[in-house]
């Protein structure tokens, strides 16, 4: 039994006294005893039933010893007296009661907020939790309080129960792990010195929490409440790798088959070329005519850098799925960019006049030569896929905003609205010159998102509509302490 709420309700009635005493000393109270209620009524507020009543019987000993005649005795001669002790006793009574019950209430009021606020907070962190681990440090981090410490986490892992976190001490004991086991499997797992719990959903177990009882429980309730949140944050956490799993699986799957396609169409047509003329030549012998010998050549070493073109698309495809870009930054011209992924691509666009527009006060940009030089020259070859031959490209940058704008327009087939962001899909091919599914893999422009972003900057498509040509602009930081003039583009 605690002693201070008892302590608290004499002082209370001392402090009653005093002051009744001083009081009567100035005004006559024929009825002292009502003063004491409020000792009584304090003590019920702050401390409870118990406290209260004690504090009533201590004011009704008090107004009889100090009040009322006989003073300094507890026997009370006078009848008027005695009804006043009466009805202060009731009153005190029934005003402890109520006053108590308004605690208790307080009470549980204050302690479910606790609950709500603590169940707000731990769910709150196990949602900004970015990895299993730090989900799993999390549930027992906010545990450990709770259960005792140390504390450890046991997951089901290919039909076994496997470690998943601790906290607060080394390796439990094996005594420890074989009851957290039979406790997953639905068996007894009473343990001397520690509280084991079993973390489980509507759908199946999530897993076994091992940790030393702590000297005061906690409320069953709000233990069992946090016992919950936490399966359901694990089985989210499961559910989450599933499906990501499942997303990757299926992905996989999408290209593979449109990888198969590609090969068996886009990569046969070269390979066929090359065999062909390889065959023609064989067939030559040594007294064949120069000039189709000269042309056989020609075309094996065409379609051989075609093919080659294609399985340089598809292996960077993979360098991109599997995380392998890593661009080496240097400060570079834009011009220097430009030229060479003009090279690169002049058999392509040998039938197109090309106009190059660069301010000359761009910035030095701090990028990977390589990877852009490719992207651009990825956004080029796709433009003479889909302009017919003759017609006008336009290479034009400038500056906005801090970054350097870089729009490459065509007159080809144009793209439609709704095909905008499929354009840097891997496999989407647009329509090509008459109308039909343009040549190539389809990765070029996919690729060169990817190396752009790897760099720091972004790429999107604009087009009034089709027939109407396309412009493909890739945005390009400017370092920082880089000069820059703005200047102005206009969307197509």
């Amino acid at each position: 039994m605690r002693l201070l709420p008892y302590l608290a309700s004499a002082a209370a009635v001392g402090i009653v006294g005093v002051a009744a005493y001083v009081l009567t000393r100035f005004v006559p109270l024929p009825h002292v005893s009502v003063l004491f209620l409020a000792a009584v009524v304090m003590s019920a507020a702050l401390s409870g039933f118990w406290p209260s009543v004690f504090a009533a019987v201590l004011s009704v000993a008090a107004a009889t010893f100090f009040f009322y005649s006989p003073i300094f005795s507890f026997r009370v001669a006078d009848a008027q007296n005695l009804a006043d002790l009466a009805v202060f006793v009731i009153v005190a009574a029934f005003t402890s009661r109520l006053a108590a019950s308004v605690r208790a209430q307080a009470l549980e009021a204050r302690r479910g907020q606790e609950t709500i606020a603590g169940l707000l907070a731990f769910n709150e962190r196990l949602a900004g939790a970015g990895s299993d681990a730090e989900l799993h440090a999390s549930i027992l981090e906010h545990l450990a309080p709770v259960l005792g410490r140390p504390i450890h986490l046991w997951l089901p892992q290919e039909g076994q129960l496997a470690a998943a976190a601790s906290l607060g001490g080394d390796d439990p004991p094996e005594e420890v792990r074989s009851a957290a086991g039979r406790l997953m499997a639905g068996g007894d797992a009473a343990l001397a010195g520690w509280r084991l719990e079993r973390l489980a959903t509507a759908q199946a177990p999530a897993g076994v929490i091992a940790a030393r009882e702590p000297i005061s429980p906690a409320d069953p309730e709000y233990r069992k409440a946090l016992l919950g949140h936490a399966a359901l944050a694990i089985e989210r956490a499961r559910l989450r790798r599933e499906i990501a799993d499942a997303r990757i699986r299926v992905q996989g799957e999408a290209l593979r088959e449109a990888l198969l396609n590609s090969v068996s169409h886009d990569l046969q047509t070269p390979l066929a070329a090359i065999l062909g003329s390889a065959s023609a030549l064989e067939s030559f012998g040594e007294h064949g005519d120069a000039r189709a010998r000269r042309e056989l050549v020609s075309t094996i070493r065409d379609e051989a850098e075609r093919l080659a073109s294609y399985i340089d698309n598809v292996l960077d495809l993979t360098r991109i799925r599997s995380g392998q870009i890593a661009p080496r930054l240097e400060l570079v011209e834009l011009s220097d960019i430009v030229n060479a992924a003009l090279r690169r691509k002049q058999k392509a666009l040998g039938g197109y006049p090309v106009a190059v527009e660069l301010p000359p006060d761009l910035p030095m940009l701090r990028l990977d030569l390589f990877l852009m030089e490719h992207a651009l020259a990825n956004v080029l070859d796709n433009a003479a896929k889909h302009a017919p031959t003759g017609s006008k490209l336009s290479i034009v940058a400038a500056v906005q905003n801090g970054e350097v704008l870089l729009d490459v327009t065509d007159g080809g087939s144009g793209i439609r609205a709704e095909d905008l962001e499929r354009v840097f899909d891997a496999f989407y091919r647009g329509a090509g010159r008459e109308g039909a599914p343009a040549s190539g893999t389809g990765l070029g422009l996919a690729i060169c998102r990817a190396f752009v972003e790897a760099n720091g900057g972004s790429v999107s498509a604009f087009s009034a509509g089709p027939g109407r040509g396309a412009t493909l602009r890739l945005r390009l930081p400017i370092p920082e302490g880089a000069a820059a003039t703005e200047s102005a583009l206009t969307d197509d």
